[in-house]
């Protein structure tokens, strides 16, 4: 038995699982992914059936952590630092008997059941798991893809203080008036969830965080300029949050355009279907796409790529392959709604797969995958957001409470919890991080479809 062949588990009161031990247990479930989804799949699972000798339950995924990306804002406003919002993801073992695997899917035979790793091995299943969650969707637009800045990662919430600090450098050497207005306009692209809080975001860094290091640029205010394709901002979410949504960022400043696609962007301007933006900076949060690996399965997908699943989250030919978080294009059984790409629905659907399955193995019914969303929460700012909490809806202070309360609770690690609270109460009283901190291109593009 090599190294390699050997599933290690560090937390205590675990043993190591190796590749024959899993290979003979009578039901091998497989969860690929460790994200907000097959996390709570792997926990549900193991309430249920951890102490069974004959069950194995194995979590592969490529990286060690967990990414807390509700808090990927508060890394960009310069609040917190990248650590904050990541979770180990053996810290999850600690009590229970779920396995960990540290590597990445290269193919999944859904006919033979099997999975093959980039490490050269392969994991055979009984039951699969698929929680690989999304990539950012870029459209074959002219200039696009070599200009846009993303934001899905620490790294990508590193780069956009990068950016904004060069953009007001940039802007303080100019000598031209309406250069200098270029370099201080930034427009954001998609009106989703991401769109929205990076817009705030934005507004907020600049004039809470790094006019106090450029005070002479206060008199030539910052742009940002939001721009969606949709109708209406987070079109997933009621219309009546929606207009909410647009009311508290245009009071904070920020322009909304609505009914607008981008079309074309160049060193100094980012052209619509509205008309040309004089702008150097543009992020780009408009749309997600399945991973290829989940591309490239022979099943019914989705236009974004998404697999198709029916009312109990399974792949309709292939029953014992159930589909959760932004892999699934999945409906819910009682409204027939479509189930929303938030960590929410992730966590949802990753508990009901992990009772549906064991419900399966102890031969009980099953019943179809409801989605009872909590709320929806929206930070915009510096003390303002939209937190909509059963029927009611809040915004503004109250909001902002709602929402810095609520992912300090959920956050599931009591170090990262210490962490945050104490990064948000010093940067209340000493204000925020404004340096920056220099990491690989490389890393910012990896995932890119």
């Amino acid at each position: 038995m090599t190294v390699g062949a050997r599933i290690d588990l560090l937390s205590k009161g675990h043993r190591s699982q190796t590749e024959e031990e899993y290979r003979k247990a009578s039901y091998k479930i497989l969860i690929l992914g460790a994200g907000f989804g097959g996390i709570q799949a792997a926990i549900e699972l193991d309430k249920h059936l951890g102490k069974r000798q004959d069950v194995s339950i194995l979590v592969v995924d490529r990286d060690n952590t967990q990414l807390f990306q509700p808090l990927l804002w508060t890394v960009a406003s310069g609040k917190n630092c990248p650590d904050d919002t990541t979770v180990p993801i053996r810290k999850f073992q600690k009590g229970r008997s779920f396995h960990v695997m540290h590597s990445a899917v290269k193919h999944i035979d859904l006919q033979n059941q099997v999975v093959y790793f980039d490490n050269g091995e392969d994991r055979p299943f009984d039951f699969l798991v698929i929680a690989l969650g999304s990539v950012t969707a870029i459209p074959d637009l002219p200039g696009l893809r070599e200009r846009a800045l993303l934001f899905r990662s620490p790294a990508d919430a590193i780069e956009l203080r990068n950016k904004v600090i060069d953009a007001l450098e940039m802007a303080h050497k100019e000598q031209d008036p309406e250069a200098r207005k270029s370099w201080l306009t930034f427009v954001v692209g998609g009106g989703g969830d991401t769109g929205i809080e990076l817009a705030a975001t934005l507004k907020e860094y600049i004039y809470a965080g790094l006019f106090a290091e450029y005070p002479w640029l206060e008199n030539e205010p910052a742009r940002i300029v939001l721009v969606s394709r949709s109708s209406r901002l987070v079109p997933q979410s009621r219309p009546h949050i929606s207009k909410t949504v647009q009311e508290v960022l245009e009071h904070e400043g920020i322009e909304v355009m609505n009914n607008t696609s981008v079309e074309a962007v160049t060193e100094d301007e980012v052209k619509t279907s509205a008309g040309t933006i004089k702008a150097r900076t543009l992020f780009w949060a408009a749309g997600i796409t399945a991973p290829k690996v989940v591309k490239d399965l022979p099943v019914e997908h989705a236009r974004n790529g998404s697999l198709i699943v029916d009312k109990f989250l399974r792949i309709p030919q292939y029953p014992n392959v159930f589909v959760v978080g932004d892999s699934a294009w999945a409906f819910d059984a009682r409204t027939n709604d479509p189930i929303p790409p938030t960590a929410q629905a992730a966590e949802h659907m990753g508990r009901y797969v992990g009772r549906t399955i064991s419900s399966l193995i102890q031969n009980r019914s099953i019943k179809p995958f409801v989605f009872k969303p909590l709320g929806h929460l929206a930070l915009l700012g510096q003390r303002t957001g939209v937190a909509e909490v059963g029927p009611l809806t809040f915004t503004g202070i109250p909001a902002w409470f709602i929402w810095h309360s609520y992912y300090l609770i959920h956050i599931p690690s009591w170090q990262n919890r210490i962490y945050l609270f104490t990064h948000w109460l010093l940067s209340l009283i000493l204000g925020r991080e404004t340096g920056q901190l220099r990491l690989s291109p490389g890393v910012l593009k990896e995932g890119i479809q």
